[in-house]
């Protein structure tokens, strides 16, 4: 998932610009992290923003389902404004976590030192081989 910043207010420079004598220049900020977490913050607005009927004091991580709103009367849709993950994108990365899970199993001790020199060699290719067959792969997929 894409990281996303968006900020709200009357300022032209804002991403999201609301002209309205309630909303301050830089009234809220939302910020989406790669893991899909949405944060909100409020910039010190006079007429605050509310989520779920409380004023935020701060920044608070948002919930599925959470009512955001501002100023006197604007409801804002955050949820809308959030990319939605792909099923390709989850299904490559559920396969990268298989393989990854099966490379981490600890190889079993050997009996000569020098012939576990040379097994220790050969599982780094494969483990090499696997990263960057998964590389190419989320390259085609993304």
């Amino acid at each position: 998932m894409n990281k996303i910043h968006l900020r709200i207010g009357g300022a032209k420079d804002n991403q999201l610009v609301i002209e309205s004598v309630d909303i301050a220049p830089y009234h809220l900020e939302l910020f989406c992290d790669t893991s899909g977490n949405v944060f909100i913050t409020d910039l010190n607005s006079e007429q605050g923003t509310f989520v779920n009927n409380r004023r935020l004091n701060g920044f608070q991580l948002l919930k599925k389902g959470d009512r955001v709103r501002f100023g006197q009367n604007y409801t804002f849709p955050w949820e809308e404004f959030i990319p939605v993950q792909s099923n390709k994108t989850n299904e490559v990365r559920n396969e990268i976590k298989e393989v990854t899970e099966r490379v981490n199993v600890p190889p079993k001790k050997q009996a000569a030192v020098s012939n576990s020199s040379a097994v220790n060699n050969m599982q780094l290719y494969v483990i090499y081989a696997c990263i960057i067959f998964l590389v190419i792969l989320l390259s085609l997929y993304l």
